[in-house]
């Protein structure tokens, strides 16, 4: 391949990490400023918004499942640090790539459940607040878990290329 084709899935995955780290950050402004509103407007009107404490429960939800998806993108999602004892050299790098193996695994694991979950969800055609469906906000699992899992290839990729030239992780 080409240096130019092999740099198009890097540059799409800046932006999307770009994009990614946005959303985040927009989301976490929404989730402050409406839950001040929501606190605002029960104790002094004593009132609220009746639809309000679903739409902050769907905003935790995507804020956590992106935040995963980030913490993947770099390599710091949940791991056993086995490798910190290990010094550098081939076992380490071994023990990284079954780690990006079985992390993968899960998330594949994972994408296909969402993805279940899903279509049984779209099927059942519930609403979560201001006639949305819950399936439209329960598409950040499956986009979340298909993420973590091309990550996660993206890894092994990176862990067979490591072990290939000898190269240190």
């Amino acid at each position: 391949m080409s240096p130019r084709v092999e740099e198009i899935p890097r540059r799409a995955a800046r932006i999307y990490a770009h994009i990614e780290g946005w959303t985040i950050v927009t989301l976490m402004v929404v989730l402050v400023l409406f839950a001040l509103y929501q606190i605002l407007l029960r104790n002094l009107f004593s009132t609220g918004i009746i639809w309000g404490d679903s739409f902050l429960r769907h905003i935790v939800l995507w804020i956590g499942l992106l935040g995963a998806c980030r913490a993947t993108a770099e390599d710091r999602h949940i791991h056993v640090e086995l490798t910190a004892f290990i010094p550098h050299g081939r076992l380490r790098s071994l023990l990284s790539l079954a780690r990006a193996l079985f992390v993968t695994a899960v998330s594949a694991a994972l994408l296909h459940a969402s993805w279940t979950f899903l279509v049984n969800e779209r099927s059942a055609g519930d609403l979560a607040f201001l006639q949305v469906p819950n399936w439209w906000l329960e598409t950040i699992f499956p986009l979340s878990f298909g993420v973590m899992t091309l990550r996660g290839i993206g890894q092994i990729h990176r862990g067979i290329g490591i072990l290939g030239h000898g190269a240190r992780p």
